[in-house]
């Protein structure tokens, strides 16, 4: 027993060796006997402790995080693993590569329905804006329609900054879309309806897009014949007079799926 007496701290309530040792000194001479009192005092904690690390670890991994003892910093803080890292990046570069897969798709789809370049706008839309003293119509997108444009409670049409065709905001307006600011815009619906909807900028997946949301619910209610997966849609911008306000025109080119509207 005599070589365990420069053991200075034990996992037995923070006592240390010593007193330990005294204490089972004291009960018995039988050298067998201090060993067995040894161990049935020391063992269940040392393997309680042993077992709280395994699971701390094993918990730690789970949740991705790291704690900054690690890392010599002072208090707690959150950190990607490595592997959770290399995870986020396959998944983002797997994305990209499904978007431009896509929209290489729809390009060669819209050149076999003879739909690039783009058809003119109609003359009943035309119209319709030169009556609200429209003018400087520019074709802005055109997109087939995807689920999430047409779910209300997302409540957006989104304008991928990639596809745009024509630039169509002055420096006031991109500083205040750029400053997360939205801003009211008139919009005449396929079916000729106008309404006022709002126009954002939002970070969407790993590109940037224009947004139509605000009461855009509504139109999605007023056009649900006509407004469908896989539409083909277009979007035009135009000035009114006198302050020359932006205003769109969203018009159906080609009709999509059939059946119900995407609530």
């Amino acid at each position: 027993m005599s070589k365990l007496t420069s053991k200075e701290k034990i996992d037995d309530c923070n006592r240390s060796w010593l007193e330990l040792l005294n204490y089972v000194e004291a009960s018995t001479s039988s050298e067998s006997e201090k060993l067995d009192k040894l161990t049935h005092m020391v063992l269940p904690k040392f393997v309680a402790r042993l077992v709280k690390e395994k699971e701390d670890k094993m918990r730690i991994e789970k949740e991705g995080l790291k704690s900054c003892h690690e890392v010599g910093v002072e208090g707690k803080q959150d950190y990607l693993t490595g592997k959770q890292k290399k995870q986020t990046t396959r998944g983002n570069k797997k994305k990209r590569k499904i978007n431009n897969q896509r929209k290489g798709q729809d390009s060669e789809k819209l050149m076999e329905m003879g739909l690039e370049p783009p058809p003119n706008m109609p003359q009943a839309f035309e119209d319709c804006i030169r009556d609200l003293g429209g003018s400087e119509i520019k074709l802005v997108i055109q997109k087939f329609l995807q689920v999430t444009d047409l779910r209300s409670q997302q409540n957006r049409l989104s304008m991928s900054l990639k596809q745009i065709r024509s630039a169509f905001l002055n420096e006031d307006e991109e500083r205040m879309l750029n400053a997360k600011r939205q801003m009211a815009v008139t919009l005449v619906e396929p079916c000729l309806s106008v309404s006022t909807v709002n126009l954002a900028k939002w970070s969407i997946g790993s590109s940037m897009s224009y947004i139509i949301n605000g009461d855009y619910s509504k139109v999605l209610k007023n056009n649900r014949d006509s407004l469908k997966p896989n539409a083909l849609v277009q979007i035009w911008s135009f000035r009114i007079q006198p302050n020359l306000k932006l205003g769109f025109a969203l018009i159906k080119v080609i009709d999509g799926e059939d059946g119900h509207v995407i609530n």
